[in-house]
């Protein structure tokens, strides 16, 4: 064998790959633009295909321990088999809608498009690239409606969980604490948002115990008692933040 191919299989020589993105912010359920360009290596290549994933990073906790991991939200091909010449660029534009559910980055952990190129028998070059995941427009009215009842956002986490009919093995979980504007008790709110395209399905653990979302969300009842299920249709949304902030109250047990 050659040794430039040799060296090719190594990764050393070989295509490469660099996506550039219009905007690293990106609202969930919104569009995400750009170009993947592909500069070739120092022998021919057939590239099988080139994907892209939506990544995103969450905790496993067993015990005391915790260990972070990596799972795809959702990937696409952009580009089927071609084959890249020694030092010729190709670029492929894209758009890609993100799924509603796709985890807020604010306080949270971190999300990022990884661009792979398929290459049999060789080293697959990768790029990653950080975005900002802004909440969806219905957990955004939900997020201002709790702010607007006095609660103050502290973190965001993505940890291994039930993934309830998705098929990610993490859900998302927004912690709240009681500001100085509350009017009920004291409380503290964990907030484990479901956005769907026609609406938000909520499941609030209020005045939590211990950490830990399986206990949460397996072999637990969520109506009455400090947990609780919360069903926002669109047009519930639609009626604003000071509505939903009604609705939020009266399983909180706060004034709105």
């Amino acid at each position: 064998m050659p040794l430039k191919k040799m060296l090719a299989r190594l990764g050393v020589g070989s295509a490469r790959v660099d996506t550039r993105l219009e905007h690293d912010t990106v609202r969930a359920g919104g569009d995400l633009r750009g170009v993947v360009h592909v500069q070739g290596g120092h022998t021919p290549q057939r590239i099988d295909r080139i994907e892209l994933h939506l990544m995103a990073q969450y905790l496993q906790r067993d015990n005391d321990r915790r260990s972070a991991l990596n799972a795809v939200v959702r990937s696409w091909r952009i580009a089927n088999p071609f084959t890249v010449e020694p030092r010729e660029e190709k670029q492929w534009p894209f758009s890609l809608r993100l799924p509603v559910h796709t985890p807020i980055t604010e306080r949270g952990s971190p999300v990022w498009l990884k661009t792979a190129l398929d290459i049999d028998n060789a080293l697959n070059p990768e790029d990653s690239d950080r975005i900002h995941v802004l909440p969806h427009p219905s957990l955004q009215t939900v997020l201002d409606a709790a702010l607007h009842l006095g609660l103050q956002w502290r973190n965001a986490y993505c940890e291994a969980g039930p993934p309830l009919g998705r098929d990610e093995p993490f859900v998302q979980e927004l912690e709240f604490h009681t500001g100085p504007s509350w009017k009920g008790p004291p409380r503290t709110l964990a907030l484990l948002p479901f956005p769907k395209e026609d609406g938000l399905e909520l499941i609030l653990d209020i005045d939590r115990g211990p950490r830990g979302l399986t206990s949460l969300l397996e072999g637990t009842p969520l109506e009455g008692g400090r947990r609780q299920r919360v069903v926002l249709s669109q047009a519930d949304l639609s009626r604003g933040v000071a509505s939903v902030a009604e609705a939020l109250a009266s399983h909180l047990g706060a004034g709105a």
